[in-house]
């Protein structure tokens, strides 16, 4: 795992985008995502893993949108990665686990080479206020290693 100092070295090499880059956003060992400004809900009552699912999209305003138990909402991060030499790893921060929010059921994991922005699936125990901008998420990196055999 890269730590805060490195991240901000690869960057500055190239071989780690993070855009819009935020220098406050590094941490000891990993970079905080933020939340877009757009939300998803599939409206279809049963998703049948055959089918494209319906889908509607809401905007989310200053004054935040809430999210309810039972619902799997779909967001994006406010920022576009890219990375070249290293596995991308997304995993929720403490604060969102804090107040029962689930950033990804599964796929926290990137590819080498990777680039866009990250697909958030968002479940939570309790009703939560999201708001864009917010710190929602830390993508940490690990170095990809080739075999010498």
């Amino acid at each position: 795992m890269l730590s805060g100092k490195e991240i901000m070295r690869q960057r500055e090499l190239g071989n780690i985008v993070i855009e819009p880059f935020s220098p406050d956003q590094i941490n000891p060992n990993s970079y905080n995502m933020t939340l877009g400004d757009e939300i998803m809900v599939y409206t279809d009552a049963v998703l049948d893993s055959a089918k494209k699912h319906r889908t509607k999209t809401f905007k989310i305003g200053p004054e935040g949108y809430v999210v309810t138990p039972g619902q799997m909402y779909l967001a994006k991060t406010c920022e576009h990665t890219e990375t070249h030499g290293f596995v991308p790893v997304l995993l929720g921060r403490s604060s969102t686990g804090r107040v029962g929010l689930t950033v990804h059921l599964n796929s926290g994991f990137g590819e080498d080479g990777y680039k866009g922005k990250w697909l958030l699936g968002l479940t939570c125990t309790l009703p939560v206020r999201l708001f864009p901008g917010m710190k929602i998420a830390q993508m940490w990196y690990c170095p990809v290693s080739e075999d010498e055999t």
